[in-house]
């Protein structure tokens, strides 16, 4: 989960001040190393508390963003997403009864995923997500890597005391889907599905933050 993205998505929940949501990452591979991902953030849990602070000016010192202003933050991401080499397909969805928000796009190789990515970034950190690279796919040794170079913990570090209530209750959640069954898998968190093909893996953001999770995984595909 890139910095800016979960910072970016969840812009929403941090001026609205709630700490009910979840960010999902789902990604599908081929064996080429092609696929389609999906990127949600979910405030549905929150969605009377959010539909009522939509309809105020400012709330504890900061201005409520209007619909509007949360339409052109959307689809500044999309259009990112849809000047990318290699990305097709992108679609998105902005649901305010439900406060549920959608990315979509199909990729031709983890490089083009990886630029996805990072149009989600800051510009100083958008070379060392393409250096990094957040996504990895070795088609010869059938092992897929998901890493990232942020520290999420420093970056909480900075937040005010009042915004930093907004992950007292979020979570994030992967799911990883392969043609190929999975044989192993390094984070002990994940789990395997019973097919072998999907592998998912939740955890709570402020485990993330403090450290005591990680996103980070490799996982072998039988040959």
């Amino acid at each position: 989960m890139n910095k800016r993205l979960l910072l970016l998505f969840s812009t929403i929940s941090i001026f609205l001040f709630t700490s009910c949501f979840e960010f999902v990452e789902e990604v599908s591979f081929n064996k080429d190393g092609s696929g389609s991902a999906v990127l949600t953030i979910n405030l549905s849990k929150s969605k009377t508390k959010l539909a009522s602070i939509l309809l105020l000016d400012s709330i504890n010192g900061y201005k409520v963003p209007s619909k509007v202003t949360i339409r052109k933050k959307v689809q500044e991401i999309v259009s990112k997403i849809k000047g990318t080499k290699g990305v097709h397909n992108v679609k998105n969805t902005l649901n305010f009864n439900e406060f549920i928000v959608t990315v979509s796009c199909d990729f031709d190789n983890v490089e083009a995923l990886n630029e996805v990515i990072a149009n989600f970034s800051s510009k100083k950190h958008i070379e060392a997500i393409k250096k990094n690279r957040h996504f990895t796919f070795n088609e010869k040794s059938k092992i897929f890597t998901r890493s990232h170079h942020f520290d999420l913990g420093k970056e909480f570090r900075k937040t005010k005391n009042q915004d930093r209530k907004v992950f007292e209750t979020a979570t994030y959640t992967s799911v990883y889907r392969f043609e190929t069954p999975i044989k192993t898998t390094e984070n002990n968190q994940a789990r395997i599905s019973q097919s072998k093909k999907a592998i998912m893996l939740h955890l709570q953001a402020q485990d993330i933050i403090a450290n005591k999770q990680t996103i980070k995984n490799k996982i072998q595909l039988e040959n």
